[in-house]
């Protein structure tokens, strides 16, 4: 039961986003004057590979990037980029052209590399419309499905 207490309590405080005042407090007859925090400089952006992830390895036949998180505080906006509507009928592809798509991939890139843009066959994004994500299906002669993943127009993720 204390248990069950302490774990309500640790929820409360982190959903209600506390946070710690670190302002001084006046003495009696003091003035203070309120003072703004300075933002951190904004990183420029950078073109790196991420380095390889000491997680366990997806399942056989699926692949997807490390994940990565923006600073506590920001909201990344999310670059609008419209989305192809894809192949009226699934076209046909190989896993030798799937294992040339690499991450962060624009819709024509990859197109290009499957030689046409897929059948979508979802669509969704989160409730702040900051991640849309488009997953694209091809197939393959065998009968079996290919399929690309797009998070705000890169690519995301990769299964065959």
């Amino acid at each position: 039961m204390r248990q069950l207490i302490i774990l309500v309590a640790a929820l409360t405080i982190i959903l209600s986003g506390c946070t710690k005042d670190t302002t001084p407090a006046a003495k009696p007859g003091e003035v203070t004057t309120p003072t703004t925090p300075v933002p951190a400089p904004t990183p420029a952006p950078t073109t790196t590979t991420p380095a390889p992830s000491t997680a366990t390895p997806p399942a056989a036949g699926t692949t997807t990037p490390p994940a990565t998180t923006p600073p506590t505080g920001t909201t990344p906006a999310a670059p609008e980029v419209p989305r192809p509507d894809g192949a009226k009928e699934q076209p046909t592809a190989t896993l030798s052209q799937l294992e040339k798509v690499e991450f962060g991939m624009t819709y024509d890139e990859a197109a290009k590399v499957m030689g046409q843009m897929g059948k979508l066959i979802s669509e969704s994004q989160d409730d702040g419309g900051v991640n849309k994500i488009q997953t694209y299906e091809y197939k393959t002669k065998e009968g079996t499905s290919i399929k690309v993943t797009f998070r705000n127009g890169k690519v995301s993720s990769t299964s065959g």
